[in-house]
C-alpha cells in the first residue's frame, strides 16, 4: 500500500523506535525495506538508525535529498527515513514521488525546534508541517524532565507531566534564540556543553527572540 506515514513529537518520545517497529513488521511481511538517515544524525551509529532504546537497524547515511535516490533499486517496496527534519526540503517531493511509484514511506522527525517552532528542513523556509499535511502522522508525547522540588522534601524529582517540547540548554543555560537551528549535543571537555530536555507546557522556557 503507497502511503507516507510519518511519526513526530519531542526529544526522547520514542519516535524513532516506533519508526523501528513499523519497519520491523515489514520486513516480518517479506517486504523489501530500505533505511535512510542524515549523516549528522550519528548519535550511535553512522551506519544504523537508533532509538534511544538501542534498537537498531541498518542505514545509509546520506548528506542530502538527492543522495537517497543513488541506493534506491527497483525491488524496494518501502522507505524508511529516520530524522527527516535534517534534511533538505528536496524530501518533501521524494516522498511524495515514491508513494506516486507505489512505495511506503515512514519516517520519523522532531515536529518542533528549541525556539518551540515548526522545525525548518535545511536551508530553508519549508518545515516538517509542510510534510505533515500528506502523511497520515502519529504524535507522540515525552516526560518532562524538568527538576520539581518533592512535596514536604529537599530531593528534587522529574516533572514528569506529558512534553511537547524540546529545551535546549548550552552550558546549563537556556539557548539563545539566534543560535543555529541544527546544534549537535555534545559533552566534550574541550567544547560547550550542548544538552536537550523533554520539557512539558509549563516548563518549557521560550528563547526570547533579539530585540530590532
Amino acid at each position: 500500500m503507497s502511503i507516507l506515514e510519518l511519526i513526530t513529537g519531542s526529544m526522547s518520545c520514542g519516535k524513532t523506535e516506533e519508526m523501528l517497529r513499523r519497519i520491523h513488521n515489514e520486513q516480518k511481511a517479506r517486504k523489501k525495506v530500505r533505511i535512510f538517515k542524515p549523516v549528522i544524525d550519528g548519535c550511535y551509529s553512522v551506519s544504523t538508525a537508533s532509538s534511544h532504546n538501542r534498537s537498531e537497524f541498518s542505514a545509509i547515511s546520506v548528506v542530502e535529498t538527492r543522495d537517497i535516490y543513488k541506493h534506491l533499486v527497483p525491488s524496494v517496496e518501502v522507505v524508511g527515513i529516520a530524522e527527516v527534519q535534517f534534511l533538505d526540503d528536496k524530501i518533501i517531493d521524494f516522498c511524495l514521488e515514491q508513494i506516486a511509484q507505489g512505495r511506503k514511506v515512514i519516517a520519523s522527525g522532531i515536529n518542533l525546534d528549541f525556539r518551540g517552532e515548526p522545525f525548518h528542513f535545511r536551508n530553508s523556509q519549508r518545515h516538517i508541517g509542510d510534510l505533515m499535511v500528506y502523511a497520515v502522522t502519529q504524535t507522540l508525547r515525552a516526560r518532562c524532565v524538568y527538576q520539581v522540588k518533592k512535596y514536604r522534601s529537599r530531593k528534587t524529582i522529574n516533572c514528569d507531566a506529558e512534553a511537547d517540547y524540546t529545551q535546549r540548554l548550552i552550558d546549563g543555560k537556556l539557548a539563545p534564540y539566534d543560535s543555529p537551528t541544527i546544534l549537535v549535543g555534545s559533552k566534550k571537555s574541550d567544547s560547550s556543553k550542548v544538552e536537550y530536555e523533554a520539557r512539558c507546557a509549563r516548563h518549557f522556557e521560550r528563547p526570547k527572540p533579539p530585540k530590532k
